[in-house]
């Protein structure tokens, strides 16, 4: 018994190293989507939002959810293709707040995190 223990034991902390690895991964990728938005699109604001703003809630398969102030609409879709090749494993979702419902980009902006 002591012996499935230890194994169950190592098997989450390699599962938790792994998602710890898959939050700071995220982190990375989400500041530099938010300086190429701002450096290459004049975004004015970038916030994280989602499971990888907070460590509890990071998964496998979490990707890096955006929200955007002041973007272009016809650049909308040139900036998320950019977006997509910043890394192979992250993906990235971009919200323009401007165009979406209210009560979403109110959400956004009190539980986000300005990047």
């Amino acid at each position: 018994m002591a012996i499935y223990r230890a194994s169950a034991q190592n098997r989450q902390q390699r599962y938790q190293n792994r998602l710890r690895h898959r939050q700071q991964l995220g982190l990375k990728v989400a500041h530099q989507a938010s300086d190429l938005l701002k450096r290459d699109f004049n975004a004015q604001r970038v916030v994280l939002f989602g499971s990888m703003r907070s460590p509890n809630q990071v998964h496998e398969r979490s990707d890096v959810d955006l929200a955007v102030w002041g973007l272009n609409p016809r650049d909308y879709f040139r900036a998320v293709g950019q977006l997509q090749g910043l890394h192979p494993e992250i993906a990235v979702d971009l919200v323009e707040v401007e165009t979406a419902p209210s009560r979403l980009g109110e959400a956004i902006a009190a539980t986000g995190i300005d990047l």
